[in-house]
């Protein structure tokens, strides 16, 4: 007897009774995938699922979903076989074993592992289905923020499955159906995130070949599509790939520890400190209020629909630790009586919008300097914004030295960018202006002082637990030197303490500035 008959034996066994039977004892979850991969009309899938979501909140209810899906499918011949193959794909062998069927003969019918392999279900829904099972809360969080740079409003689903369903109802997915054979399906957008996701890149080849077939097969029917093995990767044993640098815990724990210990007789130089307010350093108008700190603190990233479209692949993880460089920024500025503005994970057009906002509403014309700090990946003159778009740090300047920062006209301006310097061939997207002069010509603008955390051509390091090596030590040592020392020596000072300890765990960061600052800038008098 072959599988086939096997499983034909006791496929009577499945009834509507039974269905009711089953559908008790799903959790959410798997009635979830088993109402994602039965129902035919992602409509009418998306709108149960909502209010089952809604109502099983509050009630022990399942809605009877898969009951009225029963009812609806058992005109077809094969719903059975239908509800068989959905069970198998969702690995519900207990179930299946209690039908009386022969799990064994089950799987080696409908091959679950294959993702290329179906008989009734939808084949893009059983390649979607799985790609839900290799999304995590926080990859379905940055999914949603790409997704809404597609003008895609996804923000209320909380499974993957309830997002595709809405991508397949506003045709951003546009599927085969039975009302409309002809028409031909459409993946592509959807291949093109997928591919800048590296952890769920390897399901946008699958979808695309799954694309090609259903385009140029006439009255293509679901067969094995491939013969590749099984798919292998899923979420938790797929290792994400890293842009940027941050450091081994165990290399300096050490450094870190003493941070709160540091003293100025800890740094070794022979710099002279100027002790008394002089003749050739920036006035400071009001000691209550020296200025205007604004902290945009990139932490989290996705890719964009600006990238994606130009097929930019940008890879940028998490930036763990950086709240504790923004937290230490933001007391250290505000003990030096700055008015703090933070943002965080701001797009390319938001980044620049809120900044022309702080210099708008926020800047006073008694304000004595202006400092901005940025927080994020980085390649050679740009940072990224939160969608993943690089922006230029003399767009930045620009915007300072603009008609927008009239108040600040002849006043130090500090920018502060704690991110790498990498070299980088992809194009920057213009946030402000159209390619402009040289880097050489970067810094011909007046009262700019520029502090990068590393040089050209290197990386910043940044331990998660703790935060960076430069934001840490410039804090640090802001809190202790800014009271007698200029910005110039305090930042020098930075330099070589990082230098110091980063040589000493055979690793390399060079903080550097650059200054167009006409006088000598103290933070306080």
């Amino acid at each position: 007897m072959n599988m086939s008959d096997l499983i034909l034996q006791n496929i009577n066994s499945i009834n509507l009774d039974v269905v009711l039977k089953i559908q008790k004892d799903l959790d959410p979850y798997d009635l979830t995938s088993l109402v994602f991969l039965l129902y035919d009309v992602p409509d009418t899938a998306l709108q149960r699922l909502i209010v089952y979501q809604r109502v099983s909140k509050d009630v022990n209810d399942n809605m009877n979903l898969l009951y009225h899906w029963v009812s609806h499918a058992q005109m077809r011949p094969t719903w059975k076989y239908e509800f068989l193959e959905a069970l198998c794909i969702c690995r519900q062998y207990s179930v299946i074993k209690k039908l009386g069927l022969n799990v064994s003969a089950v799987k080696e019918h409908y091959l679950p592992n294959n993702i290329n392999f179906c008989i009734h279900i939808n084949p893009l829904k059983k390649i979607l289905y799985r790609l839900c099972e290799s999304i995590n809360t926080d990859t379905l969080h940055t999914l949603k923020q790409t997704l809404h740079s597609f003008d895609q409003d996804i923000t209320d689903y909380e499974s993957c499955e309830l997002v595709f369903l809405e991508l397949m109802c506003k045709k951003f997915i546009l599927d085969r159906n039975d009302l409309c054979k002809h028409t031909k399906v459409d993946y592509q957008k959807l291949t093109q995130i997928l591919e800048h996701f590296p952890v769920l890149s390897s399901y946008s080849v699958y979808i695309s070949e799954l694309e090609s077939k259903l385009n140029n097969t006439k009255n293509y029917f679901i067969k094995d599509m491939s013969k590749n093995s099984p798919l292998q990767n899923t979420a938790s044993d797929v290792n994400r790939s890293h842009v940027g640098s941050k450091c081994d815990g165990t290399d300096l724990d050490e450094f870190y520890e003493q941070l709160n210990q540091l003293k100025i007789e800890d740094i070794d130089n022979d710099l002279m400190t100027d002790k008394q307010k002089c003749d050739d350093s920036y006035d400071i108008l009001n000691p209550n209020r020296i200025g205007v700190c604004c902290i945009i603190n990139q932490e989290d990233f996705y890719p964009s629909k600006e990238n994606i479209t130009k097929s930019i692949h940008v890879n940028l993880t998490t930036r763990y630790g950086s709240t504790k460089d923004q937290v230490a920024l933001q007391k250290t500025m505000e003990a030096l009586n700055f008015e703090v503005v933070v943002y965080k994970n701001l797009n390319s057009k938001d980044f620049m919008s809120s900044l022309k906002n702080v210099l708008k509403k926020k800047v006073h014309n008694e304000d004595s300097v202006f400092v901005l700090c940025v927080l994020s990946h980085g390649v050679r003159g740009h940072v990224y914004a939160a969608d993943s778009v690089k922006i230029k740090v003399e767009d930045i300047q620009c915007l300072l030295d603009s008609d927008l920062a009239i108040k600040l006209y002849g006043k130090p301006k500090v920018l502060i960018l704690q991110a790498c310097q990498v070299n980088d061939e992809s194009p920057s997207i213009q946030t402000l202006i159209p390619d402009g002069p040289s880097s050489e010509l970067f810094l011909r603008k007046s009262d700019f002082l520029i502090y990068w955390a590393t040089a050209p051509e290197y990386e910043a390091f940044r331990q998660e637990s703790k935060g960076s090596l430069f934001i840490q030590f410039l804090c640090v040592i802001v809190k202790n030197n800014a009271h007698h020392d200029h910005i110039h020596d305090i930042f020098t000072k930075v330099t070589k303490i990082v230098i110091d300890v980063c040589s000493r765990v055979q690793k390399v960061q060079v903080p550097i500035f650059e200054s167009t600052l006409r006088k000598k800038l103290f933070l306080r008098r």
